[in-house]
């Protein structure tokens, strides 16, 4: 894949990418594989069941054997790498979101890199000011980005750790140089709940740079979910859960369909 040229192809090159990773086309092959062979079973279970169980009953049975098989054969198909990789962004995401909308005192409904026009409300103050620097990267107004990037305090090890990860930030969405061993060096000296935040956050600037040229961005963020223990279940359920949850609430509307459909064949 050729190197994202635009900012706006930068900005989502690691979701594009972790997305890639289990596409056969424009199809996600877990999805496919899971829900797919939920149906058949669904279908044939009706089947089975025509002349002995009736209405609702079977559809019931049906939508129990839909997510009874698309649910395992979903995970199954998924690589536990890729799982584990989502699950670290999206820990990763719903913690900068939680502390952004902390400063600002009220809830954001996404991450604010995705909404960079939140840049023109945005309070000039001390603990938003590092959210400024990004969102201007962001809106391309890269010099005055730099220069509010030069007078951010670095008194604390989580300051000079931000700053490294900013000054990545800026390099990253300009195509240049990777910057990711100032943060390598710096994290060490973070310390407290930031501390596998630092960790977190290296290994998704790492992530971003193979999103870009091509590769699989899984692995460094794969690696650090070890560390997260039952954290990312505090932002969105657990990848699994999130599945099982999903299979069930299809499995609903499955039942219902395979009966409708095995009247029409009939």
């Amino acid at each position: 894949m050729a190197r994202p040229r635009t900012r706006a192809d930068r900005l989502h090159a690691l979701r594009d990418g972790l997305r890639r990773q289990q596409m056969v086309g424009p199809f996600s092959l877990p999805v496919v594989a899971g829900l797919g062979l939920g149906f058949v079973a669904s279908f044939v279970a009706d089947l089975v069941l025509y002349r002995f169980v009736e209405v609702p009953w079977r559809q019931m049975i049906d939508g129990v054997v839909f997510a009874v098989v698309a649910a395992p054969v979903w995970l199954r198909v998924q690589r536990a790498d890729l799982r584990d990789a989502i699950e670290t962004l999206t820990w990763l995401n719903g913690w900068e979101t939680e502390r952004w909308q902390t400063e600002i005192g009220r809830r954001l409904p996404s991450l604010p890199r995705a909404r960079p026009e939140l840049l023109d409300a945005l309070p000039d103050t001390m603990g938003l000011r590092p959210l400024r620097v990004e969102l201007l990267a962001i809106r391309g107004a890269d010099a005055e980005a730099w220069e509010r990037l030069e007078l951010l305090p670095a008194d604390t090890a989580w300051q000079r750790f931000e700053r490294a990860a900013l000054t990545e930030w800026l390099l990253f969405l300009t195509d240049g140089p990777p910057a990711i061993d100032q943060m390598e060096a710096a994290a060490p000296d973070v310390e407290g709940d930031r501390s596998v935040v630092a960790r977190a956050m290296v290994a998704a600037a790492r992530a971003r740079r193979l999103a870009v040229d091509g590769a699989d961005p899984s692995p460094p963020l794969a690696a650090v979910r070890g560390e997260l223990g039952d954290r990312p279940g505090r932002y969105a359920f657990g990848y699994r859960t999130g599945v099982i949850v999903s299979v069930i609430s299809i499995a609903v509307l499955a039942g219902a369909a395979v009966g409708i459909a095995a009247a029409v064949i009939r």
